[in-house]
């Protein structure tokens, strides 16, 4: 099965997220590509907390009304739209368009003239992708557009969906330990030793090939690498090395 240059063109940006000791949400890289790959008039993201709601808006063509619709949704959203109404009721928090929403969370939208407003600005037609969803604060990225999302492009939604949620879950844990600081190479504690396996594993050396570079066991590489692991935060030898280049460690 061939990757599409779309999906490449995604999996390459994730993956260099991933890599970079990220302690806010990079959305101003995010959206502007949603924008792009789903055709949208307009992309927002949306954190969600008991006292507040905020965005951040990207216009693809929203149109003369877009000023409104961004007020509708400060204000008036986290009791009215359809997709949070649905979110908060079921807690089912994935990937979901308007259209498949039941009706019963739709009056309100439609009653107030949300819908109206949505549809003058070319996206009466909405899908949201839930990164995160606690008591205490949710955060979502929201797409419009005039036409629905089909089967495929749903598909291909949650796949997006599913490494985006993964690289807040990232992000969100690297705040929590560094007090929303990040991280530099210098507050990396590796030794010297576990450097010099890093390096190696950087120049896409097997664990065995390592052992004999450096004249130790296979058992012993890899306890270096499960240090290096942890040091930095990844579970895997491909993000070891991605943050480690990040980092400028190698």
């Amino acid at each position: 099965m061939g990757v599409t240059r779309t999906e490449r063109e995604w999996l390459e940006l994730v993956a260099t997220l991933f890599a970079e000791p990220l302690v806010d949400m990079p959305v101003d890289r995010i959206g502007p590509m949603l924008m792009t790959t789903f055709e949208t008039a307009g992309v927002t993201f949306s954190e969600v907390e008991p006292e507040s709601l905020r965005h951040r808006w990207w216009d693809g063509g929203l149109g003369a009304l877009a000023p409104d619709l961004a007020q509708w949704s400060v204000h008036r959203a986290d009791r009215e739209h359809p997709l949070l109404r649905f979110y908060l009721a079921t807690g089912l928090w994935t990937p979901r368009q308007v259209a498949d929403v039941p009706d019963t969370f739709q009056d309100r939208w439609t009653a107030d003239g949300g819908r109206a407003l949505a549809n003058d600005c070319s996206a009466a037609q909405q899908l949201a992708l839930p990164l995160r969803a606690t008591a205490a604060m949710s955060r979502s990225f929201v797409l419009g557009r005039q036409d629905p999302w089909g089967p495929g492009e749903l598909a291909f939604a949650e796949r997006l969906w599913r490494l985006l949620s993964g690289l807040e879950k990232q992000v969100s844990a690297l705040a929590a330990v560094t007090g929303g600081q990040g991280v530099s190479a210098a507050e990396i504690p590796l030794t010297p030793r576990e450097q010099a396996v890093l390096g190696l594993l950087a120049q896409g050396l097997t664990a065995g090939t390592i052992a004999r570079r450096l004249g130790i066991s296979p058992r012993t590489v890899q306890k270096h690498l499960e240090r290096c692991y942890l040091k930095l935060g990844v579970t895997d030898r491909l993000s070891a090395v991605l943050r480690a280049q990040a980092l400028g460690l190698v």
